[in-house]
This record gives C-alpha cells, sequence and structure tokens, in this order.
C-alpha cells in the first residue's frame, strides 16, 4: 500500500468515542491559542499529573534501580514527537472523525513516534523545509507512526510538520527543536486507526540524534523486570494492574509524560485498551507503553484514539467535584482508549 488512498472501512462503535486532536481554524492566532486552551482545559484542570520531560527525568527515573531501564525511558521521551497537519484530505469518508474538514487548511496536532530509521540514501531529491526538492548528496529517513485520523494519506503527510525534541518552552528558540516534513504514508490499519509515514532529512547532527535515542531496545528481564511502581507515581501496587505511561503533546504544547493504569480491554469486532493515564486533545497518534512484572509490551504498542464519550465525561467530572469535596484524594475521572495492538505490522 503506498497510502495514497486509505479507502476507510466504517469504525465499528466500539472504537467511537471523542478523537484528541487539538483542531485550530486560525493558523496565525496557533501559539496563542495552543497556551490559551492549555491553560483553559476542562478535561484535565492545571494538568497536575502531567509532567515535563525534565522533571521525570530528574525527579522519577533515578527512583529506578537499573541504568538500562532508566535509558530504555529516556529513549522513548526522545523519540515521541510533535505533529502539526496542516490540510484535510477530501478523500476521508462521511463517517469519518474530521470528515467536516475535508479539502479545508484547519490545522490540527496530534502525537507520533519514531519507529524506525533507515539506512542514508543518495543523490535523490530532499523535500525538507532548506532544500524543497534539490537534489542532496545523502539523507535519510525515518518512519513515523500515530493514529490514521490524525494522518489519514500521502496528501495530508505532505502537509504535516514533524517537531522532534520539542520538550520545554524554549527547545524552539534555542535550537534544541528540530522540524522536518511527512512525506509519504507506506501503511495503515483503518480498524486499528494506525498508520505509518516516512520522513526525509538530510540534516546529519538530526539523525545522529535519532540514533543516538534510539539505540536502547526493549529487553524482557524475567530476572529484574521493570517495576514501575518504584518511580512513586501509580496510584496502587496491586500485583495484578498493568501500568500505562503515555508520552504526548498535549493541546500543541512541548512534551508531557502521563501515567495510569489499565483498566480493560473492549471486544466488539475492532477490540481498545482502556485507562486511566490522562490525555488531552494533541495526545492523539501517542505512543501507548503497558508494563507487567514479566515484561514489557514493546513493538506491538498500540497508538492513543481517543477518550470516552461526552456523557461520561461530564459525570467524570462531578465525580471529581464531590469526591474533593468530600476530603478525597483528587480522580483521573476519565476513561481513554487505544486500539489493541498485540501484533507485529
Amino acid at each position: 500500500m503506498n497510502g495514497q488512498h486509505c479507502l476507510r472501512q466504517p469504525a465499528s462503535n466500539t472504537n467511537r468515542g471523542h478523537h484528541e486532536c487539538e483542531i485550530f481554524l486560525e493558523h496565525e492566532h496557533e501559539a496563542f491559542e495552543s497556551a490559551r486552551r492549555w491553560q483553559n482545559c476542562e478535561k484535565n484542570p492545571a494538568h497536575k499529573n502531567f509532567i515535563s520531560p525534565q522533571d521525570f527525568k530528574e525527579i522519577y527515573l533515578p527512583r529506578l534501580k537499573s541504568d538500562r531501564k532508566r535509558e530504555e525511558l529516556v529513549s522513548r521521551i526522545d523519540r515521541t514527537v510533535r505533529l502539526k497537519v496542516s490540510y484535510t484530505s477530501p478523500d476521508r469518508p462521511d463517517d469519518d472523525e474530521l470528515a467536516e474538514y475535508r479539502g479545508t487548511h484547519a490545522s490540527r496536532d496530534g502525537t507520533g513516534y519514531i519507529s524506525f530509521l533507515g539506512q542514508p540514501e543518495y543523490n535523490k531529491p530532499c523535500f525538507c523545509y532548506r532544500c524543497e526538492g534539490k537534489v542532496k548528496r545523502k539523507q535519510w529517513r525515518f518512519k513515523v507512526q500515530t493514529a490514521l485520523h490524525v494522518v489519514y494519506n500521502t496528501e495530508e503527510a505532505k502537509k504535516t510538520k514533524v517537531d522532534l525534541f520539542c520538550d520545554d518552552d524554549s527547545a524552539e528558540l534555542d535550537g534544541r527543536m528540530k522540524s522536518v516534513r511527512g512525506a509519504e504514508v507506506i501503511r495503515f490499519k483503518p480498524n486499528r486507526d494506525r498508520c505509518r509515514m516516512w520522513c526525509v532529512t538530510c540534516d546529519k547532527d538530526l539523525v545522529e540524534r535519532i540514533k543516538s535515542a534510539g539505540r536502547y531496545k526493549i529487553e524482557i528481564d524475567k530476572i529484574n523486570p521493570q517495576d514501575l511502581y518504584d518511580i512513586g507515581l501509580l496510584p496502587s501496587r496491586n500485583k495484578d494492574s498493568i501500568p500505562v505511561l503515555i508520552f504526548s503533546h498535549p493541546h500543541g504544547q512541548p512534551k508531557k509524560i502521563t501515567v495510569g493504569e489499565l483498566k480493560g480491554k473492549q471486544d466488539g469486532g475492532n477490540s481498545r485498551l482502556e485507562y486511566t493515564t490522562p490525555t488531552c486533545p494533541g495526545s492523539s497518534g501517542a505512543p501507548v507503553f503497558q508494563y507487567a512484572r514479566e515484561k514489557v509490551f514493546w513493538l506491538s504498542s498500540p497508538v492513543h484514539s481517543g477518550s470516552s464519550t461526552a456523557e461520561n465525561h461530564q459525570v467524570n467530572i462531578l465525580k471529581r467535584l464531590f469526591n474533593q469535596l468530600m476530603g478525597g484524594k483528587p480522580l483521573q475521572g476519565q476513561l481513554n482508549f487505544g486500539c489493541d495492538g498485540f501484533y507485529y505490522w
């Protein structure tokens, strides 16, 4: 499949919910509007459970006993990218989450994850922001996975800006953040809400940073399994619970880390995983990492697809308010989901 046209099948009712792209109608005010929506968010007021990469690395990672496991988590943080898509393809079907924007340049923010870096290619046109189609002696391709409702086909991929290493507000100003363009959707699974696209760069320094971020592979360690309870962020230490970590760009803001637990799996044609890990608009497409005491689910990790229904969301807000008034601990009060992904694709 070359991804030029994704003929999407109608989604199962089990996958219905609210997509979590952040939609912007006016490009010139996007940065201001992104900050405003972060500030005024109703789903996660004050974003108390959203941790910056710097705080996560400095405060929580040192609590893990294994250097290797700390480095694996840093690798995953560094490989998470922000996606800014500035076009919606007319080829999206009528039942698509973003069908109302077909043919428009309303922009949206989502999240992706670098899954593969290819070998260098020689004497080919480069379509990065500097080259604009000029033939370069050497360039590289790398794969980014995200949700299909974020990037639907190649037409949209070419209108996608991919921001790497956007970890804080100053990353763009001081040059740590780097941006490339999407090039082509190369694989997609409509019933799993997944796509993978190529990105191209001729920036050797950027390639070295991607290599460094991807040098750690997750290894199953039955003798010393990954125990994320040591970081002190999980609500319980129930031996049967499965912690879920999500790295994303909520509201199009710099990268954040959230932690929760797997709540269950719904079947019905297209199964999905449900978890309490907090997410916001802009988190669509983020990798969902699940942990058990014996292993880490890694290569087959799902991507985040959306949130619970509006009715349930309102109920959750009331529950959180009542719980706080009664002196209880703050509740996450939300149920988010990603399509089940326990397979290689």
